[in-house]
C-alpha cells in the first residue's frame, strides 16, 4: 500500500494538470453523466471519450514537454479557436446563412477542441515522421467532424489545430525538421487514405446522429442503418490498404464510394423527383444552399472515387526488380570502390535487388511483405546521399525502407533525419597489425595451433574451383550435414551457405587432417577499397564433428596469417545477429527473434566464440522511418531470414514472454 502511494504522490507532482482535470471530469460526471456530449447519442458514450482523451493529451504533453507548457498552449489555442469560430459562425448568421444559424445552437467549446489543439502543438516535439503521422490523424479527425457534425464545437475544433501549430512554440521552439520530405507517392497515400476514412466517419456516425447538420451528414443519413457500418468498414480497410500501397485498397475503396454516391443521389435527388416532391419553382437563398448541399453530399464521394483513380498509379506498391546482367557489372564496379564494408559482397548474392544511385553508389535490398530491407550499408563514398535517395526510390515503389545491419555512421544520419535505430548485432572486426597469440587471453588460439601442429592439420587457402573433387565433394557434405541438423530451415539473406562460397571471388580456409579429411570449413568475403583488396569477411562456418578440438580456431587464426602476409588491413568475422551491444540489453525485437532462432542457429555461443580472438566489436542497427512500423518489420524480417517459416511459428515467436 505504501508503495502505490508512494507512486500516486511522484505522478502527482509529474502529472499535477492531467490529474487535476481528470479529477475534475469525475466530479462533473457523477453531477450530470452527460456533461458536454459532442454527437448527442442515446446516452454519454462520446462525452467520456473526449474527455478521457483531453487527459491523456493533456498528460502527454506534461510528459513530454512540462505542466506550465501544456496549460498555455491549451488555454491560448483554444480560446484562439473558440473565438475565432464564434466570430465566424455569429457574422455568417448575422448575414442569414441558415447552417450557420443551426451550428450556433450547439455549444463552441467541447473537450477534444483543446485534445485536438495539444496534440498538435505536442506533435511539434516529435520527430518529423512520428509529426507527420500524429498531424495526419488530428487532420482527418477534426475534417471528418466537421463535414459530419457541422456543429460550433467543429469548427472551433479545427481552427484551435491551426492555431496551435505557432502558439506550440511559446517559450520552447519547435523541434527542427530536416529536409527530407516524404514523396509524391506517400502524399498521395496520406490523402487518399483521408478521405476514405472521413467518408467512413459520415457513414459510421451520420446514419445514427439526429443532431449531426454536416454536408456528410446528408450522405450517411441517406444508407441504410444495417449497410452503414459495413460500407464504413470496408472504406477503413481499403484506406489501410492502400496506406501499404495494395491495389485491393483502390478497388474496395473506389467501389464502396461509387455505392455511396449512387444511392445518396438516389435517395435525395431521384426518388423525391419521381415522387414529386421536388419541383422547380425558382431558388430561394435557403433553397439554393440546399440544393448545394445535396449535391455535395453525393458529389464528394464521387469526387473521391475519382481521386482514387487518378491516384491509383502513384500510390500502388510495385514488385522488387529482378538484378540484371548489367546490374551485377554496375555493382562489381561499386565493390571494387567503396565495397569495405562487412556486408558489401553479400549484394552479390542471389535473390538481392540492387538499386544504383546517380553517383554510381548501390544498395542490395530484399523486399518482403511490403518492406524494403537492405543487405547492410550503402556501397557508396557519400552514404548520406544514398541513404536519402534509396529511401525516396522505396517509398515511390510503395515499400517501407528498412536499413538492416548498418554502422553508426549511417545510423545516425538516419537517426538526425528522425528515423528510429534499434540494436541488431555486432560486427566483430580483427586489426591485422595488432593481432598476436601472446596473452593469456588468447591461450586457446595458442593451443589450437599448437595441437594442429601435433596432429598435422593443415590450413588450405583456396577457392571452390581450385579445390580437389575430393575435396570439394567433402565441403559440400560438411554444409548439407550442418543443414540437416537443424530444426529449422536454413537462414540466408546476410548468412550464407553453400551456393555463397563457391563464388570465385570468396576464398576458403580449410583445415585438413593427415587423413586428407576436411574437419573445417570456412569462407571468407573480400573487402575493397580504390581499386585494390584491403581485408577478407568472414561468412560460412562448418565443423565436422570429428574434427581436432579448436580446429575452428586454427583455421581462422590462419586466416589471420595469411591476410598479414598479404599485407591487409583487417579481418571481420563477420556479424553476429540479435547480439547485444556492449553495455546495453537487446531489444524487443531481438529478443523476440533470439527466443525462437538461438536454439537452432547458436548465435550466443557465435558471440562468445568471436570473442577469444580480441577482435573489436562495431555496432549493427537497424534503422526504419518509425516505431508504428515495428510489427510489420519483425514478421517481415524473419521471413526475410526463413522464407520458409511459416507464419504461425511467426506469430507465435513474437508472443512468446520475456
Amino acid at each position: 500500500m505504501r508503495h502505490v502511494l508512494s507512486r500516486l504522490a511522484r505522478s502527482s507532482l509529474r502529472y499535477p494538470l492531467s490529474l487535476a482535470l481528470a479529477a475534475a471530469a469525475l466530479g462533473a460526471g457523477v453531477a450530470r453523466a452527460t456533461w458536454a456530449s459532442e454527437v448527442e447519442l442515446q446516452g454519454a458514450h462520446f462525452s467520456v471519450l473526449s474527455w478521457i482523451l483531453l487527459i491523456v493529451s493533456v498528460a502527454t504533453a506534461e510528459r513530454l514537454v512540462s505542466s506550465r507548457w501544456a496549460f498555455s498552449v491549451a488555454a491560448a489555442a483554444t480560446a484562439a479557436g473558440v473565438v475565432a469560430a464564434w466570430g465566424v459562425l455569429s457574422a455568417a448568421a448575422a448575414l442569414g446563412e441558415p447552417m450557420s444559424q443551426e451550428a450556433l445552437g450547439y455549444q463552441v467549446w467541447t473537450p477534444s477542441v483543446t485534445s485536438a489543439a495539444l496534440l498538435v502543438a505536442v506533435s511539434s516535439r516529435l520527430r518529423p515522421a512520428p509529426r507527420r503521422t500524429l498531424r495526419w490523424v488530428v487532420g482527418t479527425g477534426v475534417v471528418a467532424l466537421l463535414l459530419m457534425s457541422g456543429h460550433a464545437s467543429d469548427v472551433a475544433r479545427i481552427l484551435a489545430a491551426l492555431a496551435a501549430v505557432p502558439v506550440a512554440t511559446i517559450g520552447r521552439p519547435a523541434v527542427l525538421g530536416t529536409d527530407w520530405r516524404p514523396s509524391v507517392q506517400t502524399r498521395w497515400r496520406s490523402v487518399l487514405a483521408s478521405i476514405l476514412v472521413i467518408v467512413a466517419s459520415a457513414l459510421a456516425l451520420g446514419s445514427v446522429s439526429p443532431n449531426a447538420t454536416g454536408v456528410l451528414a446528408w450522405t450517411g443519413a441517406a444508407i441504410d442503418p444495417i449497410v452503414a457500418p459495413i460500407a464504413s468498414v470496408l472504406l477503413v480497410v481499403s484506406a489501410v490498404l492502400i496506406m501499404r500501397g495494395r491495389i485491393l485498397g483502390i478497388i474496395l475503396g473506389g467501389t464502396a464510394l461509387a455505392a455511396v454516391a449512387a444511392n445518396t443521389a438516389i435517395e435525395w435527388i431521384v426518388r423525391p423527383m419521381l415522387d414529386g416532391e421536388i419541383i422547380w419553382r425558382g431558388l430561394t437563398g435557403e433553397e439554393a444552399e440546399l440544393l448545394i448541399i445535396v449535391l455535395l453530399s453525393g458529389g464528394l464521394p464521387t469526387s473521391a472515387a475519382l481521386l482514387l483513380a487518378l491516384g491509383a498509379r502513384k500510390v500502388v506498391r510495385r514488385p522488387a526488380p529482378v538484378a540484371t546482367a548489367l546490374d551485377r557489372r554496375r555493382l562489381h564496379a561499386a565493390l571494387k570502390a567503396s565495397g569495405d564494408t562487412t556486408f558489401a559482397h553479400m549484394a552479390t548474392w542471389a535473390g538481392n535487388s540492387l538499386w544504383f544511385g546517380v553517383d554510381g553508389s548501390a544498395v542490395a535490398y530484399r523486399v518482403r511483405d511490403g518492406i524494403a530491407f537492405t543487405v547492410g550499408d550503402p556501397i557508396s563514398d557519400d552514404p548520406r546521399l544514398a541513404l536519402r535517395s534509396f529511401a525516396a526510390f522505396c517509398e515511390s515503389r510503395g515499400w517501407t525502407p528498412v536499413f538492416y545491419s548498418i554502422h553508426d555512421e549511417s545510423a545516425s544520419v538516419l537517426q538526425a533525419e528522425g528515423w528510429t535505430r534499434i540494436p541488431v548485432g555486432t560486427d566483430a572486426v580483427i586489426d591485422v597489425e595488432d593481432f598476436t597469440l601472446s596473452g593469456r587471453r588468447r591461450t586457446d588460439l595458442r593451443t589450437a595451433v599448437n595441437r594442429a601442429g601435433r596432429e598435422r592439420v593443415s590450413a588450405v587457402w583456396t577457392t571452390y574451383a581450385d579445390a580437389a573433387p575430393s575435396v570439394r565433394g567433402q565441403v559440400d557434405a560438411l554444409c548439407a550435414g550442418w543443414a540437416d541438423d537443424k530444426r529449422l530451415p536454413e537462414m540466408g539473406f546476410t548468412l550464407g551457405g553453400l551456393a555463397e562460397l563457391t563464388d570465385p571471388e570468396v576464398r576458403l580456409m580449410l583445415a585438413i587432417g593427415a587423413d586428407g579429411r576436411v574437419q573445417v570449413v570456412t569462407s571468407w568475403l573480400p573487402l575493397h577499397r580504390d581499386g585494390e583488396l584491403v581485408g577478407w569477411t568472414l561468412d560460412v562456418m562448418r565443423r565436422d564433428r570429428g574434427a581436432m578440438p579448436g580446429a575452428m580456431e586454427f583455421a581462422i587464426v590462419s586466416t589471420v596469417q595469411q591476410a598479414a602476409a598479404d599485407g591487409l588491413k583487417t579481418i571481420g568475422l563477420s556479424g553476429t545477429p540479435l547480439a547485444a551491444h556492449e553495455g546495453q540489453q537487446a531489444g524487443w525485437l531481438s529478443r523476440r527473434m533470439s527466443r525462437l532462432l538461438e536454439p537452432s542457429y547458436g548465435f550466443s555461443s557465435l558471440e562468445r566464440f568471436k570473442a577469444k580472438f580480441g577482435a573489436r566489436h562495431e555496432a549493427l542497427w537497424m534503422s526504419y522511418p518509425q516505431p508504428l512500423h515495428l510489427p510489420r518489420i519483425g514478421p517481415a524480417l524473419l521471413r526475410t531470414y526463413v522464407p520458409s517459416l511459416k507464419l504461425t511459428q511467426v506469430v507465435r515467436a513474437l508472443r512468446v514472454p520475456s
